[in-house]
């Protein structure tokens, strides 16, 4: 079975991988959180099939690596990214 598996690292960065796993969901889970933990990657979500994963830092240019000051944090609505 593929699925599109979810992944953050311990500085918040989010990414995606397609990944081949299990029929049954549990042990799918179970695999693919222990690949990506082998990367110091938490599993966020396993989505069966693969699938284009979009993220807030792909619609925003202003986004920086280095965590921002109390004055710089940006105050966003995602439903308004148009």
């Amino acid at each position: 079975m593929i699925y599109t598996a979810i992944y953050q690292n311990g500085q918040g960065q989010l990414s995606y991988e397609v990944y081949k796993g299990h029929m049954n969901r549990q042990d799918a889970w179970l695999a693919a959180a222990s690949q990506g933990g082998s990367k110091d990657k938490c599993l966020m979500a396993l989505v069966p099939g693969v699938h284009p994963v979009y993220f807030y830092s792909d619609f925003v240019d202003s986004v920086s690596d280095s965590a921002p000051r109390e004055d710089e944090i940006k105050q966003h609505d995602l439903f308004e990214l148009n």
